[in-house]
């Protein structure tokens, strides 16, 4: 081969093998390469859970807030892929298997929004998929502050299996009762269901509740799993819990079996306050009397990042309802967000592993909206806890007590354990 000939074959072997390091050096988005289970360098596949019958427009709020952070190229060159929100029909085996479908089939990359009460949360560990949504079961908990746990919930751990102290999560409707009552010792029964998180979370919030100011006459694990037939013998055991008559305010710790006790209450003239967590527009005339603690900014303050929530989701789904699901859905989904922002603008790589650690020390809060919350503190337990009550007149929610954080914490009472 003569001398220019050699040259030349040189030259080219030489332009593939630097085009090859080309391909492979590219940067991507973060730096993350594309073996990255549910990540191929430019598209983040995202999966939701849930329960259905509770939440059936879970994944309205988050799918909405991609939408926009697609639309409006909020990293660039980086696009999320929602690939369905399943139901976990509120059945710890079915939870588990629905998370292996997301994982296994889908190749999801996170789940958002987790709205179960039985988060398979060893096994999603153990896959390294981070998870975001609502913390009302043990899986988003750690007995001390921790950043190893993976599931973060918008407002913190609500529900730990074993709490030593308790947020000040009463505080607003110890306000709101006292003033109501004219009693500054307000009588107070808390109710859940009888599954093992329903019990704990009546046993521990209890703690929180009379650390504000309530006498809790009544915790319990009252109602059996949905569906049931008839609340009738449940609703009498309320309205004698309190040395045979009615207590000053009664506290709802289900979802939608909050509706059926509550007729059955209006049935028997019950005049006591009824707190849920059941918050939306389509269920003002059901709830009609009620008032609802909210662990964000209530809707009606119509705060600017409220109106720009709102516009997002609705511009996913312009029918959306705005309630606490929806809602709680958005703040998860917006968190992973913020997360993503923090890898990129540190130039890590977009892992599931890194989007762990980064969230694991961050404080989470939007102005006007939710927050903060504070991690890895948060993990133990809302930190600090922020509360609103609203009252529904029939027609509409109103306000009565505003959002407010309280750093205080109560120590957890062991009769309530035992009762629970």
């Amino acid at each position: 081969m003569s001398r220019k000939k050699r040259y030349f074959a040189r030259a080219g072997v030489l332009a593939v093998a630097v085009a090859m390091v080309a391909v492979v050096t590219t940067p991507v988005v973060g730096g993350a390469a594309p073996s990255v289970r549910g990540f191929d360098g430019t598209t983040i596949t995202i999966g939701g859970m849930g329960l259905h019958n509770n939440f059936p427009d879970g994944a309205n709020g988050a799918q909405g807030r991609f939408k926009a952070f697609n639309d409006d190229n909020e990293i660039k060159g980086l696009k999320i892929e929602y690939v369905g929100y399943k139901d976990d029909k509120q059945d710890p085996s079915t939870s588990l298997q629905v998370a292996r479908e997301l994982v296994q089939q889908d190749q999801v990359f996170a789940i958002i929004p987790n709205l179960s009460q039985y988060t398979p949360g060893d096994y999603l560990t153990q896959q390294k998929v981070p998870w975001f949504g609502w913390g009302f079961d043990a899986s988003y908990c750690s007995p001390s502050p921790s950043q190893t746990l993976y599931g973060f919930g918008y407002n913190g751990c609500l529900i730990p299996p074993d709490p030593k102290r308790m947020p000040d999560s009463g505080g607003q409707l110890y306000k709101y009762v006292s003033e109501k009552s004219g009693n500054d010792k307000p009588t107070l029964a808390m109710f859940s269901n009888e599954t093992d998180s329903g019990k704990n979370a009546v046993a521990t919030q209890a703690s929180g509740y009379a650390g504000a100011g309530f006498d809790i006459v009544y915790a319990k694990g009252l109602l059996p799993p949905p569906p049931i037939n008839d609340v009738t013998p449940y609703v009498q055991e309320l309205l004698t819990s309190n040395d045979g008559g009615p207590p000053d305010a009664m506290v709802c710790l289900l979802s939608v079996d909050c509706l059926p006790v509550w007729a059955q209450l209006q049935a028997n003239n019950y005049a006591g306050v009824y707190q849920s967590t059941l918050y939306s527009d389509l269920l003002v005339k059901p709830l009609s009397g009620t008032v609802a603690s909210v662990q964000f900014v209530p809707f009606a303050e119509n705060t600017p990042a409220q109106q720009k929530m709102i516009e997002q989701i609705h511009a996913f789904e312009p029918d959306a309802a705005i309630n606490s699901g929806v809602a709680a859905s958005y703040f998860a989904a917006d968190m992973f967000i913020n997360t993503l922002k923090q890898l990129k603008k540190s130039k890590q790589e977009i892992t599931p592993e890194n989007v762990q650690k980064v969230a694991a020390k961050t404080s989470f809060e939007v102005e006007g909206l939710f927050g903060p919350t504070k991690f890895p503190d948060s993990f133990v337990r809302p930190t600090p806890a922020c509360t609103a009550i609203v009252s529904d007149n029939g027609t509409a929610w109103e306000t009565v007590e505003p959002f407010v954080c309280s750093s205080k914490t109560f120590k957890v009472q062991q009769k309530f354990l035992d009762t629970a």
